[in-house]
């Protein structure tokens, strides 16, 4: 039996109606409903399957590319990109296999396929311009508004675009959308050089001292570009005479980690970088210069940064912790034992070591652990931590998603508290418990 939709899906026969819907589109009155998926819904009450009314407006309206480009630029804002990119892909994909016969398309993708390449480009026309043009639009839509791995899918259509004899891709390697002003992206003076691309992601940073006032300045010159709509996921790239990273063993040898490196070091800078990882900390989005294994969200070595610096900082650690995506971030297992050795166990940094081992899916055991724990103060400071485990440990947000899911919450903290007790002690607690003094295996006995 088929479900009832309380939302149109056909075309025919609501011509009128759609006619309506972009109509309001344009003129701004059209709303979209919250729940997936996403229908668009008139003020009058009507509702429409958003990528049916996408499909209606590319069977009755022309390409033009400034008349495209200004109604998805108002369909993002209506509804966001990731609402339509599917169903607008399907379309400039089949436009262009129809306007360029060597470009082919599979269930993926559109491609030039392997030996078309060196056909000679004969020269573009103002319409088959203005669609590579549009295409590149597209391209930047999925870096900018996509998840970080949409990139791949931006760089097919770049390569299509290059190979059809097209120079925009080369335009936007130079200078990107020309959306910015050019005193965000660009910035020079004696002691620091800065470049920024808003279509490849991508900052540079150029120091000729390592001086607070440089420092300042790179970290003012990100922090007004993460202020504008400059892509979430990206890369920064870091050249100076100070080769000092993080101290911890494993972190990958990228910009951002030289970079936070140098500037933590000047107290007067930390309002800079707590405002940076205010802008940049941003769940499912990634820095894009390091390695899957080493994936870290945008902010990652910032916080690291300050979070090792002073104990005062342990609330911005927590709230960093509570936002990674836990299913595909483990870097934060390097940072864990540092932290330990760095400020020892108390009942705030405890709170820092539980929301670590929290925010991956399996944080691994470690050699040092047990020698925080197995003893008194460290037993008592995890019983504490599981006799008010939901207080501590679960957001409102992570409350809200148990009561609405029908999971019980002290079910969850038992589950958690597995995870907690199996990296403290590993495989074998019974080898820790051996070395305990009565009061402590007492202790002990509370925490299984």
């Amino acid at each position: 039996m088929s479900r009832e939709l309380d939302y149109l899906v056909k075309i025919e026969g609501n011509e009128a109606l759609l006619e309506r819907f972009i109509d309001a589109i344009n003129n701004n009155t059209c709303k979209a409903d919250k729940k997936y998926p996403n229908p668009y819904v008139l003020d009058t009450g009507e509702r429409f399957l958003n990528t049916m009314v996408l499909q209606y407006f590319f069977k009755t309206r022309p390409f033009s590319k400034e008349l495209y480009i200004d109604y998805f630029e108002k369909l993002r804002k209506l509804s966001g990109f990731n609402s339509y990119d599917y169903a607008l892909g399907e379309q400039i994909n089949n436009l262009v296999c129809i306007t360029f016969e060597r470009v082919k398309k599979n269930k993926y993708k559109i491609f030039i396929p392997e030996g078309n390449e060196a056909i000679a480009n004969k020269p573009l026309s103002d319409y088959e311009k203005e669609l590579l043009s549009f295409v590149c639009y597209l391209a930047v839509c999925h870096i900018k508004y996509g998840p970080s791995y949409a990139s791949v899918k931006a760089n097919q259509y770049f390569d299509v675009v290059t190979g059809l004899g097209s120079g925009e891709v080369e335009k936007l390697k130079k200078i990107g959308t020309g959306n910015l002003p050019k005193e965000l992206t660009n910035y020079k003076d004696k002691t620091l050089t800065c470049e920024a691309n808003d279509v490849f992601a991508t900052i540079k940073i150029k120091m000729a001292n390592d001086e607070e006032e440089t420092y300042r300045k790179a970290l003012l010159f990100i922090n007004n570009l993460l202020k504008t709509d400059f892509p979430e996921s990206y890369e920064i790239s870091f050249s100076s005479n100070n080769k000092q990273l993080l101290p911890i063993k494993g972190l990958p040898k990228c910009g951002q980690n030289y970079l936070f490196a140098g500037a933590v070091q000047f107290p007067n800078l930390h309002q800079e970088i707590l405002e940076y990882i205010s802008l940049a900390k941003k769940e499912h989005e990634w820095y894009n210069n390091v390695e899957d294994e080493n994936c870290a969200m945008p902010s990652t070595f910032a916080v690291f940064a300050l979070g090792l610096d002073d104990e005062k900082y342990v609330d911005v650690v927590i709230d960093y912790l509570q936002t990674v995506d836990d299913e595909h971030q483990s870097i934060q297992e390097k940072f864990t034992p540092v932290f330990l050795e760095r400020f020892g166990l108390n009942e705030s940094t405890v709170k820092v070591y539980v929301n670590c081992i929290l925010s991956m899916q399996e944080h691994p055991p470690h050699k040092l652990f047990p020698s925080y724990f197995a003893n008194e103060k460290g037993l008592k400071l995890l019983l504490n931590s599981k006799e008010n485990f939901a207080e501590y440990y679960f957001t409102e947000e992570a409350l809200k998603d148990f009561e609405d899911s029908g999971n019980d919450v002290q079910e969850m903290a038992d589950y958690c508290w597995e995870s907690v007790m199996y990296t403290t002690f590993g495989k074998k607690p019974e080898n820790i418990i051996k070395q305990l003094t009565p009061a402590e295996k007492e202790i002990f006995e509370k925490l299984k």
